[in-house]
C-alpha cells in the first residue's frame, strides 16, 4: 500500500498469498520470468536517502532480487525487517525456482513480485537505484550491510 485514505488494506498480504507455498505448481501462473530491474546490486552511497513520499507508505518495503546478495542480506536483516513490519518486493528473479528460494528466507513477511519500473524509476530518481534496501515509513532508504558485503 503506497497511500491509505484511512479504508486502505494492505495489499502485499494478498499477493503474497497468491505466490506463497512452495508445492503448489500454478502458484507463479501469470507470472513471466525473467524478470529483472534497472537497480543495480550495489551498496548504497549514503542511508537515509529520501526516496519516497513518507505520507504514501503504511508499512517499510524492503527491495530484494532473488540472488544471493539479497538473500544473504534478508538473513542478515531478518529479525529488524520483522519487527519493523516490512514486508518484500523481489525486484529481479532468473525463474520460478530463484523466486521461491527466496521466499523461504521471508516468512512471516509478506513477499511479492515487483515487476513494473515504478519503484525502481523512483529509487533511481532519488540516487539510491541498487538493492536490496529497505525503505523505511519515513520515506527514506537504508541498506544494512553484514561486515563481509561492506566495500
Amino acid at each position: 500500500m503506497l497511500f491509505d485514505a484511512g479504508t486502505s488494506v494492505p495489499l502485499v498480504p494478498y499477493i503474497a498469498q497468491l505466490v506463497g507455498g512452495e508445492d503448489e505448481a500454478v502458484v507463479l501462473d501469470g507470472l513471466v520470468f525473467p524478470f529483472r530491474t534497472a537497480l543495480k546490486p550495489l551498496v548504497l552511497q549514503r542511508d537515509g536517502v529520501p526516496v519516497l513520499d513518507a505520507t504514501w507508505l503504511t508499512q517499510p518495503i524492503a527491495v530484494v532480487a532473488a540472488d544471493d546478495l539479497s538473500v544473504r542480506w534478508l538473513a542478515f536483516n531478518h529479525a529488524k525487517l520483522v519487527q519493523l513490519g516490512a514486508v518484500v518486493l523481489v525486484v529481479q528473479a532468473k525463474d520460478v525456482q530463484a523466486f521461491k528460494l527466496l521466499q523461504q528466507f521471508a516468512p512471516p513477511m509478506g513477499i511479492a513480485p515487483e515487476t513494473s519500473p515504478w519503484l525502481a524509476e523512483r529509487l533511481q530518481a532519488a540516487g539510491a537505484g541498487v538493492y536490496p534496501l529497505l525503505v523505511h515509513t519515513n520515506g527514506r532508504a537504508y541498506q544494512v550491510l553484514p561486515k563481509e558485503l561492506r566495500p
